[in-house]
């Protein structure tokens, strides 16, 4: 099933060839933050030990091919501006597990 729905910018490929919106606006700093390192050292009695922070969820997100190569920084739009896209249920299939990804769904510009 796809339907038009409106969805947030959160950031381009490296490739610059596809886009991913979030269904719930995100913030510049989430999108920063959720690219560092999640392991922070816990002190558990008189050990020390590794464990994860806690990061933002970004709930449902959708991928979309769109070949942004010639956009410029100054072109880029902001993270968190709506868009209007058509969305799907269908999932994204990780290319090298070849497993459904969390969260994320195949978006369409038209």
């Amino acid at each position: 099933m796809s339907t038009k729905e409106k969805v947030f910018f959160k950031k381009m490929t490296a490739s610059k060839k596809a886009v991913v919106f979030t269904a719930e606006p995100c913030t510049a700093e989430q999108v920063a933050n959720s690219g560092e390192s999640q392991s922070v050292n816990f002190s558990l009695g008189a050990a020390t030990v590794i464990g994860r922070k806690a990061f933002h969820n970004f709930g449902k997100q959708y991928f979309v091919q769109l070949d942004c190569t010639k956009v410029t920084p100054a072109q880029s739009p902001k993270v968190g501006d709506s868009f209007e896209i058509t969305v799907t249920d269908k999932p994204v299939i990780n290319q090298k597990t070849g497993k459904e990804m969390t969260n994320l769904f195949w978006g369409y510009a038209g």
